[in-house]
């Protein structure tokens, strides 16, 4: 190698060092720069195990037992760590209730349901399960849209949901002969829903018995029922003994037996009360099934 190209060498290098100075202004930015990331980082780690233990005692204990302390314990940072990242337990909740509910929704409708009687049935058992913790989340939203006007979105949404699902298996029911062809679908859907949500409501706060809900839920669905001409037959014979004054309790559904049986049992009934709400209850199913035989008035 030549003087000429140990010259061009050197010359090479000296322009690589003084072309790319890194002043101590320039080192002091690049170190700021990484401590932010590591501190964006660290946020929505910390924010994100916050999260979590919100709903995990969302989940175990619904969203009235939820305490900002439980949710520190839970999570293991302080309350003053709650409060840097939410500015009341309300928010809190808020966020907690938005990011679980779109992914519940998403869940649901991504699941292949097949439309028909036989889904308004299944629906109603296990909806009414007072452990299925889906069905305490449905009430629980509704529920919250109703006295938070940030989720009233979500309340819509579920209670929409929820209704043409259910307004859909009584198309199809009507369309199979299996319930009564004089229905309107999105009232009949919109009863149904109602009751679901209150009934699950009554056993999400330990206020029923799963067999009074599913009776009463039976009991609905029957109403939906086409009714063969022995049924109809049968059903007439029943209110007109009614109306001359006899007892028609033997001729009920098997739903309304455990209805009132439940009602003249209860605890927490005086005798009097419950045997006036029970002939209430009578007077009422008796009044539908006129309702819906034209012929009997």
């Amino acid at each position: 190698m030549d003087l000429s190209d140990s010259l061009k060498g050197r010359r090479r290098a000296r322009t690589s060092e003084t072309s790319f100075p890194e002043s101590d202004a320039g080192k002091q930015r690049g170190v700021r720069r990484a401590i932010r990331q590591v501190d964006v980082t660290v946020a929505s780690q910390r924010r994100r195990q916050i999260m979590d233990a919100a709903r995990a005692c969302i989940s175990e204990e619904g969203v009235e037992k939820l305490t900002l302390r439980k949710v520190a314990d839970r999570a293991r940072v302080s309350h003053a760590t709650i409060a840097y990242y939410f500015n009341s337990r309300r928010e809190l909740i808020d966020s907690a209730l938005l990011e679980i509910s779109e992914e519940f929704m998403i869940g649901l409708r991504q699941r292949h349901l097949i439309y028909g009687t036989h889904d308004l049935i299944d629906l109603t058992q296990v909806f009414l399960d007072p452990e299925n913790p889906s069905s305490r989340f449905v009430v629980q939203m509704i529920d919250a849209g109703l006295h938070d006007p940030e989720l009233r979105t979500l309340h819509d949404e579920f209670v929409s949901y929820g209704r043409d699902r259910i307004e859909q298996s009584i198309r199809a029911g009507m369309e199979m002969g299996d319930l009564r062809d004089d229905l309107d679908p999105k009232l009949a859907a919109a009863l149904v829903h109602t009751v679901l949500i209150w009934w699950q409501s009554e056993l999400a706060a330990n206020a029923t018995s799963r067999d009074m809900a599913l009776a009463v839920g039976g009991l609905v669905l029957d109403l939906l029922h086409r009714l063969s001409d022995e049924q109809t037959s049968a059903r007439r014979a029943s209110a007109t003994r009614s109306r001359n004054g006899h007892a028609a309790i033997a001729t009920l559904p098997t739903t309304a037996e455990v209805i009132e049986t439940s009602l003249l049992n209860d605890p927490r009934l005086s005798s009097r009360a419950a045997t006036t709400l029970a002939e209430t209850f009578r007077k009422l199913y008796e009044l539908a099934l006129d309702a819906r035989d034209p012929e009997l008035d």
